[in-house]
């Protein structure tokens, strides 16, 4: 309140209209930014799922061999090839090396946009461990992080290869967060629902028969990984 109170003072002698248009410009804009979120994770009273729907985050495609498929992407069997197609977008492919010394390969993509559907991915490729020493070897360059491990850019040979690679997981970043009551909405009450030990106000919601981990940050974006739901001890792990 304190804060609205000097937004008006300090505004004041602009005159009583132009407070008003500004007024009526914040309030469009929250009300928009709603609209959209409970369009996109809602959608519209009576209407009926379209195939645009195949390519929004709830829409999990569960296989009896506990394979899935998520944004028209099916894990552990769809490429990177497949994903620049569908996102119309090279993404940036980075080789990681934890403290630990663990490899992982990472697809980032930092604007995808499908059928409405807008934000962020990250996609981890299966190139094999041996594969990714090989790659490590001849990488560009190294990075140091913050954690202590190391980013790895990758030669450009390495990069061609992974064209073919596997997505194994799918992590994204919604342009909008949706509310709790829209994510049980749609997704249904978590199996789990675990805090973050090091993160104060960031709590994991478990779906494990859909391969799903919700990330709830009171404090910042929030984030959805999906694995195939066999895959799910990789998601848990450490919890």
């Amino acid at each position: 309140m304190q804060g609205l109170l000097c937004w008006f003072e300090a505004r004041f002698r602009r005159g009583y209209s132009d407070i008003m248009t500004d007024m009526k410009k914040l309030i469009f804009s929250g009300v928009a930014v709603g609209i959209a979120v409970f369009v996109l994770f809602m959608g519209l009273p009576g209407e009926r799922p379209s195939p645009r729907e195949l390519y929004f985050p709830w829409r999990i495609e569960v296989d009896a061999d506990g394979s899935s498929r998520v944004f028209g992407i099916r894990l552990g069997e769809s490429t990177l090839e497949r994903a620049r197609t569908l996102f119309r977008d090279t993404g940036d492919v980075k080789l990681f090396v934890s403290p630990e010394g663990g490899l992982s390969l990472e697809a980032f993509f930092d604007k995808v946009e499908l059928n409405g559907i807008r934000g962020k991915m990250v996609l981890g490729l299966d190139a094999g461990e041996r594969t990714m020493r090989a790659m490590l070897e001849r990488g560009t360059r190294v990075k140091s992080m913050v954690d202590g491990g190391r980013k790895v850019s990758l030669h450009p040979e390495d990069l061609a290869n992974l064209l073919h690679a596997p997505i194994n997981t799918i992590t994204y970043l919604p342009s909008a967060d949706p509310d709790e009551a829209i994510i049980r909405q749609r997704f249904g009450e978590p199996e789990r629902r675990i805090p973050e030990r090091d993160q104060e106000g960031v709590v994991h919601w478990f779906y494990p028969h859909l391969g799903l981990d919700i990330v709830l940050n009171r404090n910042g974006k929030d984030v959805f990984q999906y694995v195939a739901p066999r895959e799910f001890d990789r998601l848990s792990r450490g919890f």
